[in-house]
């Protein structure tokens, strides 16, 4: 029993609500009532517990919850919440509603009177930190504050702000006079414009639940995250930027719902944010129509040379290595999620002439060296850079599959061979085995996060390397999270979500256990900061939390690292080829004592639970399976040898299979081909 309890020791974070949640699993009415700690409670639940923890509205009309604070003569501020009038009395006197959470969309003011025609502000922000009279920044020009709008009110009066003006992203609402006189406000909403593709943006075609209450809402703060990144094409940021406000009328891309970086700005298409923000909109809604769209957008927008965009329109941006091997690394993405080969055709040619234009870049040591250097936060030096030979690799391997898909097998060759070669180079280029980690560049004394963190979550580093880098990653652990030797030590958002993947993909109880650790740390002072928005998640910020300007994006895609994650490590559902149709149930279970949840095939969904019996050293597991699919399940040995049932008959005796194929690797117990309906239980020899 003392490797059992010390591979499952309860963290005393999550101590008391496992014990609510494991109740949950036996009734689950029970636990319904039961809400994430955060300013307002959320929705009851309807029927199952984890709708509690889902940040969506309702209703796409959306009322704030709160005041915030008020400036000057302002008479009952609370009587607008409820349909009554609130007085703003004198210029400059002026009331901030919040929302409660981060939201998006057209505001609406409703006046019972005026003292005579009067000029009313409204002002959008959303960290509590920078309200004011002028909104926070999201145009990207000039200025460091994007200003106010303006109604004029005469008498009874409804306003609503113009269309081209619509907010991305803002929790507080500021209405200040501009006028000496006064008005009687007594209506104020939002209409919610994010996700215009979802008729109920509170009905996520998968979901995900576990004895740990803040991974929960972690998880579905990562997907209101994303929803909010989730727009009408022609709602992106115009740029460049207008004189004065903002412009929210630009045209971003194709179709009629498309994935953006950031809800505030710059709500434009960018490659490296599509390589988490398509697996976690895949995770949460099964959204794959709104990826399909941001990668066509990107290949619509190719240059004859073959070279990609740095980032979509309107911002046109070129001149990026990286990122021109995002698109290509997220079309395998794409496709693995939906089998959609009719894309694949149509793009293919693109495809081709996109590797083409990078491949002259390998050099005489057999690695890429850039020569185009925008990137993530920052510019990269020119060179061998680790990040862009792991992008390299992934285009490759993944590209040879493409090609299979095409028929081309004297390509799909050719690509895997220059994979393995270019993974030898890199093993020899740039591992350090004293350090157990990736150099930046070969003569560089930096180690990456994001570079090291995508070779073990790509499966480029074997798996002595990822678990070597897995250790190392934990070494530049703050009390805030993980920072970025790379970027200047800040804290690793972007970077951050490919290492939370990253620690599961490494494996093994130590790495499995950063990985939560890690989720709850970094995540869980984001969604629980009281200068955040307390629903979603950051762009960036400083070593000790700060958010230090205006312009930060505080609900941006490429910090949703841990939606996936969650799914398709600790619940542990993940489709493993085209549409779905193979999947693997493979659970990285940490310290938690159980997890449940959905992933959506093109088959229909796949739903699969695990429970930890830490007591009886016991496991349980549930799989219900569309007919057509089939499952690699794995069942956790935690350290033991262990007998495996499926549907109660003997599958693994222990050393020998008795049915679907059983094998073990010491760590888990595979079984092979399961679809439909089935029981998975395990126990010790001893028990």
């Amino acid at each position: 029993m003392t490797t059992w309890k010390r591979r499952h020791r309860t963290a005393l974070t999550t101590a008391t609500s496992a014990a609510l949640v494991a109740m949950a699993l036996l009734a689950p009415q029970a636990a319904a009532g039961a809400t994430p700690a955060q300013f307002g409670a959320l929705p009851s639940a309807a029927g199952h517990p984890w709708d509690a923890y889902n940040y969506s509205p309702q209703s796409r009309t959306l009322k704030p919850v709160a005041i915030q604070s008020t400036t000057g003569s302002v008479t009952d501020a609370s009587a607008a919440l409820s349909g009554k009038s609130t007085r703003l009395s004198g210029t400059g006197s002026a009331v901030t509603f919040d929302f409660g959470k981060d939201v998006s969309g057209l505001v609406t003011l409703h006046f019972a009177a005026s003292d005579g025609p009067q000029r009313v502000g409204l002002a959008f922000d959303e960290s509590s930190q920078y309200v004011s009279t002028t909104s926070d920044a999201s145009t990207g020009g000039p200025r460091s504050r994007d200003g106010a709008l303006y109604a004029d009110v005469d008498g009874a009066t409804t306003y609503t702000m113009p269309a081209k003006n619509l907010r991305g992203g803002f929790r507080y609402l500021t209405v200040f006079m501009d006028s000496a006189g006064s008005v009687d406000l007594d209506g104020v909403s939002a209409y919610f414009t994010a996700a215009p593709r979802m008729q109920d943006p509170r009905a996520y075609a998968n979901y995900f639940y576990s004895s740990d209450d803040l991974l929960n809402r972690i998880w579905y703060a990562g997907a209101y995250t994303i929803q909010l990144n989730t727009i009408d094409p022609k709602t992106g940021r115009v740029w460049e930027a207008p004189a004065e406000a903002w412009d929210n009328t630009g045209d971003v891309g194709v179709g009629d719902t498309i994935l953006v970086d950031g809800a505030k700005r710059d709500r434009t298409v960018w490659p490296g944010d599509l390589g988490v923000e398509i697996p976690s909109a895949y995770a949460a809604f099964d959204d794959t129509e709104s990826a399909r769209n941001s990668l066509t957008t990107l290949y619509q927008h190719q240059k004859i040379t073959g070279e990609l965009p740095y980032s979509g329109p309107m911002m046109n941006k070129y001149g990026s290595d990286t990122y021109h091997l995002w698109t290509l690394a997220a079309s395998w993405d794409y496709y693995q999620y939906t089998g959609d080969r009719k894309w694949v055709d149509g793009i293919w040619d693109q495809y081709k002439l996109g590797v083409d234009y990078i491949s002259p870049k390998m050099d005489a040591q057999g690695l890429l060296s850039i020569t185009q250097t925008a990137d993530s936060v920052r510019s990269l030096p020119k060179g061998e850079n680790l990040i862009a030979n792991v992008l390299m690799w992934r285009v490759l391997t993944t590209g040879s599959q493409l090609a299979e898909v095409e028929g081309d097998k004297a390509l799909a060759q050719s690509y895997a061979q220059r994979a393995a070669a270019l993974r030898t180079a890199i093993d020899s280029r740039l591992w350090d085995e004293k350090k157990g980690a990736y150099r930046f560049y070969p003569d560089s004394d930096v180690y990456a996060q994001d570079g090291n963190a995508l070779a073990v979550w790509y499966g480029l580093a074997d798996q002595s390397k990822a678990r070597r880098i897995s250790a190392y990653l934990t070494t530049n652990w703050n009390d805030r999270g993980s920072t970025s030797p790379e970027n200047k030590g800040n804290l690793g958002v972007f970077a951050g979500s490919m290492e939370v993947n990253a620690h599961f993909a490494a494996g093994g109880a130590a790495a499995d256990q950063a990985g939560v650790d890690l989720i709850r740390r970094q995540w869980g002072a984001m969604l629980d900061d009281p200068l955040g928005t307390n629903s979603t998640f950051w762009e960036s910020s400083r070593p000790d939390g700060c958010i230090c300007s205006t312009y930060v994006s505080l609900a941006h895609a490429w910090a949703t690292g841990p939606t996936t994650a969650l799914t398709f490590s600790v619940l542990g559902l993940r489709p493993t080829s085209a549409g779905g149709r193979a999947f693997d149930f493979v659970p990285h279970t940490a310290d938690l004592t159980f997890a449940q949840g959905r992933i959506t095939t093109t088959l229909g969904p796949v739903d699969a639970s695990w429970r930890v019996d830490e007591k009886q050293g016991t496991y349980h597991a549930e799989l219900t399976a569309p007919k057509g699919s089939e499952g690699r399940v794995a069942v956790p040995a935690f350290g033991q040898q262990i007998s495996v049932f499926v549907d109660g008959k003997l599958a693994w005796n222990g050393t020998k299979a008795k049915a679907y194929d059983a094998h073990t690797d010491g760590e888990y117990v595979y079984l092979e081909g399961l679809a439909g309906h089935h029981v998975i239980d395990s126990h010790r020899h001893d028990s």
